[in-house]
């Protein structure tokens, strides 16, 4: 202020913060992957394989004071149940390595900014922590479509007793899978091959309609059993024109964040050689390759591989068992075929022995009839059934002697391939 004489006088205060009238706006906080920091700073990542650590980055939070930040981890994205608040200095990351963070659940990592009118809680979209090499083992990667994704037939079993199933007609000579949730049962059937699998009993069947017994061996609780349409995965037939990969974990994992890539290799002795390229990543679970011009027509073994990938990296490829193609389809090639009498006049036996060409040719078993036309459409026996136990097949058969022509009555069915 001026006085009369012209003197200037100025007064003023000490320095004083007026309280604010807002807490701070929210920060958008980025989960983050610790084995790519200086590569994805900004890089919302749902999950990531670095075991016991999580880390996020910030942007700061909109507002006109010094803020002061703290950071925690929660299960929710509100309360800092796992890693409680801790103050940070200026920065806009952090890690914590901690061995509270455990494998398989979803955490948030928590922003706390506080100035003198309150605080604000931001959080990140969740992040989970996976290990990578049971990831890696639990996924089960085969070629072919997945067979248990959906059953082909089922029964009810009851406790301590047997029971004869007659399930829908089935193709015969393909694979088929049983698989029961009681623990103590035998398995036969006359109409069909039966072995045990790791997955259940493996059925190839004779015929379309087939009589399977189930007996329990302990008395059990009632339960299920289930029957699955799965040809063999080992030897695929010459003649398809797409060749289906499936992959499925074995064990219970948090999967939806992954995409997959998936590619086939022939096998060498000294390093596998890529035939089907990797296709782009995928959320699906099977990829169908057209184009098998590379594979069909050979002997080679390959193997389908995939890759789980995640929004930073790939880890090592998951690999499937080999497999082979079927180069074509066989020749039958009738070696002998006669008849002679038993010292009976009403009463012959047909001899008869075949083999397939190529002999490498992978059979499972071969049928047989004896019909009155070379169209096999009257029949005298119904279908038999042969293992294929060698490169070449006999059979012997007695039938009576009705005064047919021998020169035909051999018919022998198209051979199955499980």
């Amino acid at each position: 202020m001026y006085n009369n004489a012209g003197h200037y006088l100025s007064i003023a205060t000490e320095p004083f913060k007026i309280p604010s009238r807002y807490p701070p706006g929210k920060s958008t906080v980025f989960d983050t992957d610790p084995e790519f920091l200086d590569m994805t700073p900004l890089a919302d990542v749902d999950v990531h394989f670095k075991l016991s650590v999580l880390c996020a980055s910030w942007t700061d939070a909109t507002h006109h004071k010094t803020v002061l930040y703290e950071v925690g981890v929660g299960l929710t994205n509100v309360t800092d149940d796992i890693i409680a608040f801790q103050h940070v200095n200026d920065i806009s990351y952090f890690c914590f390595n901690s061995s509270a963070i455990h494998t398989d659940k979803t955490y948030f990592f928590l922003l706390r900014s506080t100035c003198s009118a309150g605080s604000t809680i931001s959080s990140s979209d969740g992040v989970i922590v996976l290990d990578k090499e049971y990831l890696r083992n639990s996924l089960d990667l085969q070629p072919g479509r997945n067979c248990f994704g959906l059953d082909y037939d089922s029964i009810a079993l009851q406790s301590n007793s047997s029971v004869i199933w007659k399930p829908k007609p089935l193709l015969v000579g393909q694979g088929y899978v049983i698989t029961l949730d009681v623990f103590a049962y035998e398995i036969h059937s006359d109409d069909a091959s039966i072995s045990r699998s790791t997955s259940g009993f493996v059925i190839i069947p004779f015929k379309s309609n087939i009589n399977i017994t189930i007996r329990m061996t302990t008395a059990q609780p009632p339960g299920l059993a289930f029957l699955y349409f799965c040809p063999n995965k080992d030897v695929l037939p010459f003649s398809i024109n797409e060749l289906i990969v499936n992959w499925m974990f074995s064990n219970p994992v948090q999967s939806s964040s992954f995409v997959y890539m998936v590619g086939v290799e022939k096998v060498k002795a000294v390093s596998n050689i890529l035939v089907l390229p990797y296709q782009k990543a995928t959320h699906n679970f099977e990829h169908r390759f057209k184009d098998l011009s590379s594979i069909k027509g050979t002997d080679d073994e390959y193997v389908a591989k995939v890759r789980i990938c995640s929004i930073t990296h790939c880890l090592e490829d998951v690999i499937s068992n080999p497999f082979t193609m079927d180069q074509s389809d066989p020749e039958v090639q009738v070696e002998a075929l006669s008849a002679e009498s038993n010292n009976h006049a009403d009463c012959l036996s047909l001899h008869a022995r075949w083999r397939i060409v190529p002999a490498e040719f992978r059979v499972s078993f071969h049928q047989y009839t004896l019909a009155l036309d070379k169209s096999g459409n009257r029949k005298l026996i119904p279908w038999r059934s042969v293992a294929n136990t060698s490169l070449t097949i006999q059979v012997k058969y007695r039938f009576l002697n009705i005064g047919l022509s021998l020169h035909s009555i051999l018919y022998l069915k198209e051979f199955r391939f499980n």
